[in-house]
């Protein structure tokens, strides 16, 4: 679990888990609650339990509305929806800068298990040195 800043910077980077773990599971051990602060909002998909554990520190989640029983979206849900599209297109340019590195594909050899933490925020921190993805003003 990455955090991105509004202008594309990576602010956060989980601890990496191996096996499978939920995305709230994942979020809890983290820790990334501890460094949010009130009125923060989280973007994050469909399916991401963590709206009260947000609301108790007075954060709020933000996540894609989806149509369920509905035909057509209101106007104000539309714009939010492509607002938020808009955002998430940050993030997936975020992510795949640090992909652009390429040690992540693929199997990787047993004997550097050990370091993958370390090579995964040298990665993530290199990614911060390129021009920002979004000019904030």
């Amino acid at each position: 679990m990455i955090g991105i800043t509004p202008n594309g910077a990576i602010s956060f980077i989980s601890p990496l888990y191996c096996g499978s773990i939920s995305d709230k599971q994942l979020f809890l051990k983290s820790k990334l609650m501890d460094r949010l602060e009130p009125n923060d909002v989280v973007m994050a998909d469909k399916g991401f339990l963590i709206s009260e554990e947000l609301e108790s520190i007075g954060c709020k989640l933000q996540c894609p509305i989806f149509l369920k029983d509905k035909i057509q979206f209101e106007l104000a849900e539309m714009v939010s929806n492509s607002q938020l599209s808009n955002m998430r297109v940050t993030v997936e340019r975020a992510i795949s800068r640090v992909k652009q590195y390429k040690y992540f594909e693929g199997a990787l050899p047993y004997r550097c298990l050990p370091q993958v933490h370390m090579v995964f925020f040298i990665a993530c921190m290199l990614c911060n040195f390129h021009a920002p993805l979004i000019q904030v003003t």
